[in-house]
């Protein structure tokens, strides 16, 4: 897969300079014996060529293969409730985005103070969240329900606020309550992304994203078990999660729909997984 075909490659390069590294070394720490020892020379002689053109074939084989092209799969789409069934994964991560209901809401009237009470209460029917931006994760989550064992929400939080990270228990009880989702949720401020710093949200993310997918080895959890749901992250947020996804080919997700004429969105939405693999040379 890939990047088991692209750790394979990078091993040949490290047994390569390895090899040489050897062959150096003898020849410098025996080089004077070689003249003093005939039958230690001829062993030696004999076992530094063996290294030396063993390094250059692997050398050889190489040159011309350090830009590695990237093959992307078939998108896979998740439409309906019989393609959930046979497609659904049993691990997702995803991010919690910042709750902004929909202009024109009743919960767009909802200020502030009256939001966080909705919260704290968990009034799901005051805050509508199907009708905001939570819609995208709560479909990304709901489509997996049927297989889902265990689900990573990744919230955002600074120094003087308090981000998304309120909402991502709100978003597990709904997914509970409304959607019936059995699972295990994991979130809180061990998952969660500081926004200190909006040129370390990128570094956090990845290590964030790479200690979830640490938690899931440990559960058992293969690769082809996990998905990695980029939908809801800002930019920045979107690349770390990615980066941290290329180890094990996890796949990821994207929760897409499809768009008029006029390039707006329109119809349901339903989550769509990437795979990916490199075109290396087998030769």
């Amino acid at each position: 897969m890939f990047t088991g075909q692209i750790r394979r490659y990078l091993q040949l390069q490290r047994l390569a300079t390895a090899l040489g590294g050897v062959a150096f070394g003898l020849l410098i720490g025996v080089g004077g014996n070689l003249l003093s020892q005939a039958g230690l020379a001829w062993v030696l002689v004999v076992a530094l060529l063996a290294l030396v053109s063993g390094g250059a074939a692997i050398v050889l084989s190489l040159r011309g293969r350090t830009d590695i092209p990237v093959d992307i799969g078939v998108p896979d789409t998740i439409r309906t409730p019989e393609e959930a069934k046979h497609k659904a994964r049993r691990a997702l991560v995803c991010f919690v985005p910042l709750y902004t209901p929909k202009r024109g809401t009743p919960a767009d009237t909802l200020s502030p103070q009256q939001r966080m009470e909705a919260v704290e209460k968990l009034d799901f029917d005051a805050l509508q969240l199907e009708q905001s931006n939570l819609e995208p994760t709560i479909r990304a989550v709901a489509t997996h329900a049927g297989r889902l064992v265990r689900c990573w929400l990744l919230s955002t939080a600074g120094k003087d606020t308090a981000g998304a990270l309120p909402y991502a228990r709100l978003l597990a009880e709904y997914l509970r309550q409304r959607k019936g989702v059995t699972c295990e949720f994991s979130y809180g401020r061990d998952y969660c992304i500081p926004l200190e710093d909006d040129a370390l949200v990128l570094t956090k993310t990845y290590e964030q994203v790479r200690m979830v997918l640490q938690e899931a080895a440990k559960a058992k959890f293969t690769p082809r078990d996990m998905v990695a749901d980029i939908t809801t992250g800002f930019r920045s947020m979107t690349l770390g999660m990615v980066l941290a996804c290329l180890s094990k080919d996890r796949d990821i997700q994207f929760v897409g729909t499809r768009y008029d004429a006029r390039g707006q969105p329109t119809g349901d939405l339903f989550p769509i997984v990437f795979s990916f693999e490199p075109a290396v040379p087998n030769e």
